[in-house]
């Protein structure tokens, strides 16, 4: 039985007022650990852009990423698997990393220009650190009531990924729908607790998801980015719209969300709402 999840944040594009001595950086970076059964569980779900801030910022929060169990890469863009050759070399071990088989392929975005958004190291290169990679599209336990969610299903109506990304599959350059877009899931006596890198699914479809492989409806705390920067208040407002549907305890947009998305989430949803930022700490407890 999971008795108590902490969530630290440490990688964010936005400062801490009351931890200045952090440093921000475009990307994400969170540190799940789970006491289960007493004993601890600890995942790194994205690694930032650089390496430099998640070290930096690790140190100062007491954080041993010695003590890491498995990473969980949210998708293949490098502002949240840049720091992942530091992470490994600072745990100096064998560990598992989980991620969809897409996120290794080469990925571009065609704004303002075209360049290279992908993972910024070859397969050899992990490996060659330590890392060990386990893709998977489906769903995958990684330890009693957490789960990564592999390739979500899209069945909202007004959620899209950008149409500004491409992929290199198959020797062919096609639109990047983003299918290794992943949540992690943490299923607690509340309803499920579902972290997200960027949401490129669609935060909705990727909350809908949770709650069909989990067979749980309710949901306790969502938390993470949801890439709603830049876009439609149409679609800013019908996610609001379905967010209270769902009525968590806990909602804590970040990262991607951008400002516009987070300041109506704060607006609408009221003490629902938690701020984050780099440094933040949340405890969920059963």
């Amino acid at each position: 039985m999971i008795e108590q999840v902490k969530i630290n944040i440490l990688v964010e594009d936005s400062e801490n007022p009351e931890k200045p001595m952090l440093w921000p950086e475009h990307g994400l970076s969170i540190l799940v650990t789970l006491t289960i059964d007493r004993e601890q569980v600890k995942i790194l779900f994205d690694t930032g852009v650089s390496g430099k801030a998640l070290l930096h910022n690790a140190k100062l929060m007491a954080v041993d990423l010695r003590d890491i169990d498995a990473i969980v890469l949210s998708h293949g863009h490098y502002d949240h698997t840049g720091g992942l050759a530091a992470a490994l070399d600072e745990i100096e071990a064998s560990i598992p990393i989980i991620l969809h088989p897409d996120a290794l392929e080469k990925k571009f975005a065609l704004k303002p220009k075209i360049r290279f958004t992908g993972i910024p190291y070859t397969l050899l290169e992990i490996e060659s650190k330590g890392g060990k990679i386990l893709p998977s599209r489906n769903p995958l336990e990684l330890a009693e009531g957490v789960i990564a969610t592999g390739e979500i299903e899209r069945v909202t109506s007004f959620e899209e990924p950008p149409k500004h990304y491409i992929i290199l599959k198959n020797g062919e350059m096609t639109r990047d729908q983003m299918l290794d877009d992943q949540a992690l899931i943490v299923r607690l006596r509340e309803g499920l607790a579902i972290i997200t890198g960027c949401a490129h699914a669609g935060i909705i479809n990727t909350i809908q998801y949770a709650q069909r492989i989990t067979g749980e409806e309710k949901v306790h705390a969502i938390i993470g980015g949801f890439h709603l920067i830049g876009a439609s208040d149409e679609r800013i407002e019908k996610t609001i719209q379905e967010i209270k549907r769902i009525n968590p305890k806990i909602i804590a947009p970040c990262h991607c969300t951008g400002d516009k998305a987070i300041n109506r989430f704060k607006e609408e949803l009221g003490e629902k709402f938690l701020e984050i930022h780099v440094g933040s700490t949340i405890t969920l407890k059963e």
